[in-house]
């Protein structure tokens, strides 16, 4: 999650409320169905305010990286278009969402 700077804290509270079951609800699947609150290590959301040295004008940048599945690439850009749509009305200014559906491996202590 990238931010342009300026943007209030109580901007950025209410995107840290929304983000994990708006991100819940798009990457749902019959693999990997979201059936309750997260796990430990379930979603980690990180935020980074933009630098001086950053280039472009979105308000807001969201990367999403989630476990490549079959049923998810069958329709990744309408999961980031529900991203998108479920946080655009909460907050001010244009916003980019990327959905990104990485092979590889997790594993966690």
């Amino acid at each position: 999650m990238t931010y342009h700077h300026g943007v209030p804290p109580a901007e950025l509270r209410r995107l840290a409320d929304l983000l994990p079951d708006v991100v819940a609800e798009a990457v749902d699947c019959s693999e990997e169905p979201w059936i309750g609150p997260p796990d430990l290590g379930d979603i980690e959301i990180r935020f980074r305010e933009k630098s001086e040295y950053d280039v472009g004008d979105l308000r807001f940048v969201i990367e999403v990286r989630t476990r490549r599945l079959e049923s998810r690439l069958a329709d990744q850009q309408r999961r980031a278009d529900l991203i998108r749509d479920r946080l655009a009305g909460a907050l001010n200014g244009p916003i980019g969402v990327w959905l990104i559906l990485p092979e590889g491996a997790w594993s966690q202590t």
